[in-house]
């Protein structure tokens, strides 16, 4: 038994030996090798070593040189990767880095550069025969030999065209087309007036005792509205005009006066057909400005203003201001007229209208609802604001619209008074005088 035991024994040390010994021999080769390897590392290029010796290949086999790779293979690499991202935005960067797109953009920019030569060329050519024609036109106006068709050409060619002057211009272009009649002289077409011919807009009425009933819920009943359509902003607008003596025509319950600043105004004066508005008014103007005695509420209508102001030379203003009042007016186009009359030289009237939009579907809403305004606020909403302005001889120094054209914002002047330096615009004081130099120049 004991025997066995040691036989056994014997046999595992000798397995364990042999072992023990393979390890030593793996040792020592890779130890012998690692030595060579050193030696001919350490003596560089100063080593003298045959390279067809069997030592050398050997050492060459297990050394792994790699070569350095250049910008370009980098680059390359790096937009292949691009190309190949999940991300559709870094795919679209690298096709916008290509030399294939930018050769591409290249051509494309030149050529559009090319179309935008030609079309300045065509533009500047239209815009000179366009600026002689209205130079022809115009110097036939002051001399008086003009007829219809010529002066709705001004308009045209300033594009103050309002809804009745493009409809009479379009009939005098049908004569011209169907008839041949190129001679205009002596043919007047009748007006197509929409505030006349347009069975939506209501006839005009006295508002006065209206607004004496509505005066006390009047604001209450607004205040939504307007700031719904941030009608403080073009309020705001209309009273940076104010300068010297102001009159405020159709003052109302004063909704104007949070935006009143007196720095510029000397003396400042209300007027409204409504009593009971014209004492909230004052009310609120007292509050705010407690201290200002240059300040005046009159009761008339703005029809009357000319006689309500009379005969004296000093009762004049410099700034004449309005807010929604023309559609109220029993006659807007006279109220303009007795606005005119009142300003002195250089004065200017500052109005804040709504009426007509650009646009014939919010016409037709504003004809649809024309008589539920007219009993619920008193105003006719769908009246032709710029028919009125034409009427009135007064000269627009600045017109804007807004809210779908329905809100109007006009700076106007007497006819025949200059315009001041800062309403004269870029394209006026700068470009306007010298197209016509310019243009002559680049053809020569």
């Amino acid at each position: 038994m004991v025997g066995n035991y040691r036989g056994i024994f014997s046999k595992r040390i000798g397995v364990v030996t042999n072992v023990w010994k393979a390890e030593l021999s793996a040792r020592y080769i890779f130890l012998n090798h690692s030595s060579r390897v050193n030696l001919i590392t350490n003596r560089g290029l100063h080593s003298t070593i045959d390279p067809k010796s069997n030592f050398h290949n050997g050492v060459q086999r297990d050394r792994k040189i790699r070569r350095i790779k250049t910008k370009e293979e980098i680059d390359k690499e790096k937009f292949e990767e691009m190309l190949n991202s999940p991300n559709w935005f870094i795919r679209w960067g690298a096709i916008a880095r290509s030399e294939k797109f930018t050769k591409g953009m290249t051509k494309c920019l030149i050529a559009a550069y090319v179309v935008f030569l030609i079309y300045g060329v065509s533009f500047m050519k239209k815009l000179y025969v366009k600026e002689k024609e209205l130079e022809t036109l115009e110097s036939k106006l002051e001399s008086g030999n003009i007829n219809e068709y010529e002066k709705l050409r001004i308009k045209e060619l300033k594009g103050k065209l309002r809804t009745r002057d493009q409809l009479k211009l379009e009939q005098y272009e049908k004569m011209k087309t169907e008839e041949g009649i190129e001679d205009f002289d002596g043919i007047v077409l009748p007006n197509n007036d929409q505030n006349k011919l347009n069975k939506d807009i209501l006839p005009a009425r006295d508002t006065t005792p209206f607004y004496d009933v509505k005066a006390e819920q009047y604001d209450k009943d607004i205040n939504f509205e307007e700031k719904v359509v941030r009608m403080g902003k073009r309020r705001r607008w209309l009273m940076k005009h104010c300068t010297g003596d102001v009159l405020e025509v159709s003052c109302g319950t004063g909704r104007n006066i949070p935006y009143i600043k007196l720095d510029n105004i000397n003396s400042i004066t209300f007027l409204d057909s409504s009593r009971a508005m014209i004492d909230i008014t004052n009310k609120k103007f007292r509050q705010k400005f407690p201290t200002f005695d240059k300040a005046a509420f009159v009761q008339g209508r703005a029809e009357n203003l000319a006689n309500i102001a009379g005969d004296k030379e000093r009762v004049k203003y410099d700034t004449i201001v309005e807010a929604f009042g023309l559609c109220s007016h029993e006659d807007p186009v006279n109220a303009l007229k007795n606005f005119a009359s009142l300003l002195k030289p250089h004065g200017r009237i500052v109005l804040l209208e709504h009426g007509r939009g650009q646009y014939n579907m919010i016409n037709k809403i504003l004809d649809k609802r024309a008589a539920k305004r007219l009993e619920t606020w008193g105003c006719r909403w769908n009246l032709d604001i710029g028919e009125i302005l034409d009427d009135s001889g007064l000269e627009i120094v600045e017109e804007k619209r807004c809210h779908l054209g329905t809100i109007w914002c006009i700076v106007a002047k007497k006819k025949g008074d200059a315009k001041r330096k800062d309403e004269v615009g870029f394209f006026e004081k700068y470009i306007g005088p010298s197209l016509t130099n310019r243009y002559k120049d680049s053809k020569e």
